[in-house]
C-alpha cells in the first residue's frame, strides 16, 4: 500500500484506530530525526512568540510536559 493509499484512507479510521496508528508510528519514528521545512520551523517560533507574548504556554514548558 503506498502512503497515499494510506494517507486516504485515515479519515474512515475511528479515533481509537488512528490513536493506534499514531502511536505505532511514534514507535518506529524512535529515535530517529526527523527534518522540518524553514517555513514549519519558521511557524512554530512565531506560534511560539505569540503564545509567549499573550501569556500562553513557553515551549519548553510544553516540551518538558510531553517529553
Amino acid at each position: 500500500m503506498s502512503t497515499t493509499e494510506i494517507l486516504a484512507e485515515l479519515p474512515a479510521l475511528s479515533p481509537d484506530e488512528l490513536e493506534s496508528v499514531w502511536q505505532t508510528a511514534g514507535q518506529l519514528l524512535e529515535g530517529r530525526s526527523l527534518s522540518a521545512s524553514p517555513e514549519l520551523v519558521a511557524a512554530v517560533d512565531e506560534a511560539d512568540a505569540s503564545w509567549a507574548k499573550d501569556g500562553g504556554v513557553p515551549i519548553e514548558e510544553v516540551r518538558r510536559k510531553l517529553g
